[in-house]
């Protein structure tokens, strides 16, 4: 069978790790790389004549240009980050077993649930999300986008399970809106879907006059039909307060993206995404102690 570009056959190993084992969604990712492996995975190779020296200065400034692309030298904060990236993306998987039918039920839950309408709370029932999120937060062109794309080019995209006729969607990668709205943030979610496996999920939701709500609804759906390991927002700080709906709602949209997807989600951004993170929950904690403080005797 010829697998269409960027998705490979499923071949299951044995992760070592007791809560991992028997998982295929797991044990199909490849084995955990130690300090070593991931050094020389994440290195980039760099192609150098000795003559080169000897061209002229225009010349050279070329040659040292495409040099500087090719060039990557992994250091400990890029070691951490695929070490934290690593488990999320398997821990995340812990609650979504393939080969015992925890996945097939979710899917079955939500295909009910798009079919009755029923779209205001979507919560799997009896199931406990394992997903994890992380803010990744760095000054623009500090390298936080190749360096994710570094770490995230050890996995492949798309693993294809044929016991299972399944198809598995490692990592899922958009990008912010520049209008800065929730809606328009989940319009991406499709229309990335669609262009990594040629579906037609946009004419399908982001083509109709859905709420946010409903469209979260959709995204956890779908994001368990094709088990989305991982899903990677960058380029968040443009997201707006204003457009958006307030604080409160943008808070709310994180945390259902976890707890309700049950998918790990990893944010990108300048520090002003910081400033905005610590605001939203500064102000959900404000409003926490004036509750209380009302309700007090």
């Amino acid at each position: 069978m010829t697998l269409p570009k960027g998705m490979v056959q499923a071949i299951y190993h044995d992760t070592g790790i007791s809560r991992y084992q028997g998982n295929p969604l797991i044990e199909a990712l490849p084995p955990i790389l130690d300090r070593h492996q991931l050094r020389d995975g994440l290195s980039g190779q760099i192609e150098f004549r000795p003559t080169d020296v000897y061209l002229d200065g225009q010349t050279r400034n070329h040659v040292i240009s495409q040099l500087l692309d090719s060039f990557f030298q992994p250091l400990s904060r890029h070691i951490e980050l695929e070490s934290k990236l690593s488990i999320m993306l398997r821990q995340g998987y812990v609650g979504r077993n393939l080969a015992t039918g925890q996945l097939n039920t979710h899917i079955q839950n939500g295909y009910e649930r798009v079919m009755r309408g029923d779209l205001g709370v979507f919560r799997f029932e009896h199931v406990e999300s394992t997903a994890k999120s992380l803010a990744f937060i760095g000054c623009s062109g500090s390298g936080k986008t190749s360096s994710l794309n570094r770490i995230l080019a050890t996995y492949p995209q798309l693993i294809y399970h044929e016991k299972y006729n399944f198809t598995q969607i490692v990592f899922l990668k958009i990008d912010c809106p520049h209008d800065g709205s929730l809606k328009s943030l989940c319009h991406n979610f499709f229309r990335e879907i669609d262009a990594v496996l040629a579906t037609n999920y946009v004419r399908r939701y982001a083509e109709k006059r859905h709420s946010v709500e409903t469209l979260i609804a959709l995204m956890a759906h779908i994001a368990n039909m094709h088990a989305i390991g991982l899903l990677v927002i960058d380029e968040i700080q443009h997201l707006s307060v204003r457009h958006s709906g307030g604080a409160e709602r943008m808070l709310n949209f994180f945390v259902t993206l976890v707890n309700e997807i049950s998918v790990p989600v990893v944010m990108v951004g300048t520090p002003r995404l910081g400033l905005y993170l610590n605001w939203i929950y500064g102000l959900r904690a404000v409003a926490q102690v004036l509750a209380q403080s009302c309700g007090s005797p």
